[in-house]
């Protein structure tokens, strides 16, 4: 059975530049070359810096302030880290966006608050939505990933055109970006005032 780990590089890219109305500058946090073969889907990204996870706190420091556009980051090492994210922040423009990697909605209750609490803090929109993995039994699962922006909203300022034209997506389009964000009510109930809609 394939890996499906493009489902989740594709969520994390697509998301945020088909909803930031001109996006040129992207900083990827982690990841894998597919997930920077995503970024480079986009002919309207000029820009893209990659940093390691492990160098990350200390370079995002010395970039420029309001750097980029659009802030992916790929790994779990900073959910509820609240100098990263303030760091992050800085190097965004005024109306960028961050996708990060979350705990899931369901089942880790009270590291998902920690994790909406921190980006809560910095940020006007935030929003935690899902993608399908594959579980170590070979069975589908559900994670989630996590949305910020001062400014654009996912399901509200979706670019159409360039999320259904993009030539080479495999799982994302339109529908699927407006669905992801659907919550359960328990979910919506569970973190009421930390998901900022």
């Amino acid at each position: 059975m394939e890996k499906l780990h493009y489902i989740k590089d594709e969520m994390l890219v697509h998301i945020p530049v088909c909803t930031h109305a001109d996006p040129k500058s992207v900083l990827q946090i982690g990841g894998c070359d597919n997930l920077h073969a995503e970024i480079q889907k986009h002919k309207t990204i000029e820009k893209i810096v990659r940093l390691d996870a492990d160098e990350a706190s200390e370079k995002i420091a010395a970039l420029a302030e309001g750097e980029f556009d659009i802030a992916i980051v790929a790994v779990e090492d900073f959910k509820r880290d609240r100098v990263f994210w303030g760091l992050l922040n800085r190097a965004l423009a005024d109306k960028g966006i961050v996708t990060t990697m979350s705990s899931t909605l369901l089942t880790e209750e009270e590291a998902v608050r920690a994790e909406l609490s921190a980006a809560g803090e910095l940020f006007k929109i935030v929003m935690p939505y899902r993608y399908e993995s594959l579980a170590s039994d070979g069975h589908l699962t559900c994670k989630n990933l996590l949305l910020a922006s001062q400014h654009y909203h996912p399901t509200a300022d979706i670019n159409l055109q360039r999320a259904d034209l993009t030539e080479g997506f495999h799982y994302y389009n339109s529908d699927i970006a407006i669905g992801t964000f659907q919550l359960p009510t328990v979910v919506r109930k569970k973190f009421l005032g930390l998901i900022k809609l």
